[in-house]
């Protein structure tokens, strides 16, 4: 769990000498926005790195070596924390839950990472920016989504009670299909599919939108109350394999519609041009 990330100019007086701070309690690492700049979670004196993320197969590249590699100014990638003597990694209770935040043999043999499983920006000049947690996002159409971008812009239509963002794989395409679950603030046959079309074309770039609406009456979470993706994902927008409503919007079309078991065939089939 983060402290606090702050990417969002602050509000206090010149008096208030609190600063804005980017870390975890389980963090080896952490960075401070001492400048107060916007749009920045600020520098860290502490040997980080950030790494080249392939957002789709969830995982850090390796080179032809079996090395992470850095990425350049103006990227995103994954950032981790150099364990060492002078810079450990305390780790938990639980001694496999302690391995799974370490990647091994990064830059060179025999090296330890800690990894914070969040997104970053290099933004240059020693400042970083924060963009997502990973598993949070991925690509469509060559551009990355956030899925947390998307589901902040959805809670805040009236009908909607809660909602759950992440991509979905659809053959013949290219990278992952968004699909949004939503508990909504009504009956399932209430809600308002143009409304919500609408609300989130405003607000979002067309790669954004989501292809798929699934209407549910809860969402799984874990004991940190953080909603949890894996089952959503693997059911994905099979008619078969999913009870609750389900709607897609075509291509070329201004509105969601049912998704019925010939247009799931249709879209298996490469039929339509997403």
């Amino acid at each position: 769990m983060r402290i606090e990330t702050t990417t969002e100019k602050r509000t206090q007086s010149h008096a208030d000498t609190a600063l804005p701070i980017y870390g975890a309690a389980e963090s080896n690492l952490y960075f401070v926005n001492l400048l107060n700049l916007d749009c920045t979670v600020g520098r860290c004196s502490l040997p980080y790195a950030i790494v080249k993320y392939d957002v789709d197969e969830d995982i850090a590249i390796r080179d032809e070596k079996g090395f992470m590699q850095k990425v350049d100014v103006g990227e995103t990638g994954l950032l981790l924390g150099e364990i060492s003597e002078s810079n450990p990694f305390v780790g938990y209770t639980n001694e496999q839950a302690t391995e799974s935040k370490i990647l091994r043999n990064v830059f060179q043999k025999g090296d330890a990472w800690f990894n914070t499983a969040d997104l970053i920006r290099d933004i240059g000049y020693g400042q970083a920016q924060f963009v997502d947690r990973t598993g949070d996002t991925f690509r469509w159409k060559g551009e990355n989504v956030s899925t947390t971008e998307v589901e902040a812009v959805a809670n805040t239509l009236p009908q909607v009670s809660l909602s759950s963002v992440y991509g979905v794989k659809m053959p013949g395409s290219d990278g992952r299909a968004g699909m949004i679950a939503i508990i909504p603030q009504c009956k399932a046959a209430d809600f308002d599919l143009r409304a919500l079309y609408r609300h989130l074309q405003r607000s979002l770039p067309s790669y954004a939108t989501p292809k798929f609406v699934r209407l549910k009456t809860n969402l799984e979470c874990t004991a940190t109350h953080k909603i949890t993706k894996v089952a959503l994902k693997k059911e994905g927008f099979d008619p078969d394999s999913v009870n609750d409503a389900l709607y897609v919007l075509l291509p070329g079309e201004a509105d969601y519609r049912s998704l019925t078991e010939e247009i799931y065939k249709n879209i298996l089939d490469g039929k339509y041009r997403f």
